[in-house]
């Protein structure tokens, strides 16, 4: 989260800097700029919010898996770590240099594929 704070510090800084040069040269939509910015902020929010639910779904995943193998329920102490080794697998595999390669090469398809039309 931390992280993502500071890139979107950076970014905000760097289109700023775009707006003033752009204002400049005097080819700049305040207006346009303004809303696309919005749209982008409330993008973000709802990207994370399904991020967070999408990361809620792989732990009940693992959860219900440890819970098949065993005849009680599952005391708190056991749904914290087995909650926090799954965050942790899952970032893990998602940080993995031939996951973070497809997902680049994914984006760049996608990205084509958006601009062609």
């Amino acid at each position: 989260m931390f992280i993502e704070k500071a890139i979107m510090v950076n970014l905000h800084d760097t289109l700023k800097d775009r707006c003033k040069m752009a204002e400049k040269e005097g080819n700049w939509d305040n207006t346009g700029f303004d809303q696309l910015m919005k749209d982008s902020k409330d993008e973000l929010e709802l990207l994370r919010k399904q991020q967070t639910d999408l990361m809620v779904k792989y732990c009940l995943r693992a959860l219900r898996i440890y819970q098949a193998a065993k005849p009680e329920p599952l005391k708190p102490t056991e749904i914290a770590y087995l909650t926090k080794n799954e965050l942790n697998n899952v970032i893990s595999d998602l940080t993995q240099q031939p996951n973070l390669d497809n997902i680049a090469k994914l984006v760049r398809e996608e990205w084509l594929k958006q601009h062609k039309q």
